[in-house]
């Protein structure tokens, strides 16, 4: 069971926080990210391969915006929790589902903000083990317009405690 009542969990369901400021997608972090993802395509090392396939710029590997929540990009800075306190057991957080919307690809030179919703939060119980927390969460990201360039929703589940976490064998 996570730190906070499930009736609490569920009284924060609609709120939104402000939670990147100033994202600036540079192209040596792309770069970077793209050698980690092991993506060849010349298109986010190039800046003519990328026109050259239509593209205004280097576009960012899509799971890219998850270095959001790194910490130089945090309001709160990097003790704060990345998205919301849910007042679960970091040690019994596992990540659940995860998607992203795009209204147009992330480019080198964009600057980006972000806010956060928490848009569901349920229990569900375990096979014999306890109960399973869910926090759905969305993640608008926003360009120096303020336009939505895109939608991340993820599902953080907090899992029951077992006996090893008890001190127990």
């Amino acid at each position: 069971m996570p730190n906070r009542p499930i009736d609490e969990l569920k009284s924060m369901i609609g709120r939104s926080e402000d939670i990147v400021d100033e994202m600036r997608i540079e192209a040596g972090k792309v770069t970077e990210f793209a050698h980690a993802l092991g993506c060849e395509d010349p298109v986010h090392y190039e800046q003519d391969a990328a026109q050259s396939a239509g593209l205004q710029s280097i576009p960012a590997p899509i799971t890219f915006l998850r270095t959001s929540v790194f910490p130089r990009y945090r309001r709160e800075g990097p003790d704060h929790d990345p998205v919301f306190d849910l007042g679960f057991d970091k040690r019994r957080e596992v990540h659940g589902e995860h998607s992203f919307r795009f209204e147009r690809p992330i480019y080198v030179g964009d600057t980006l903000s972000a806010s956060a919703t928490l848009v569901d939060v349920y229990q569900r119980e375990s096979s014999g083990e306890g109960v399973l927390t869910f926090a759905v969460q969305e993640i608008k990201y926003r360009d120096e317009d303020g336009e939505t360039v895109a939608t991340e929703r993820m599902t953080v589940i907090e899992v029951p405690t077992t006996d090893e976490d008890e001190g127990g064998r």
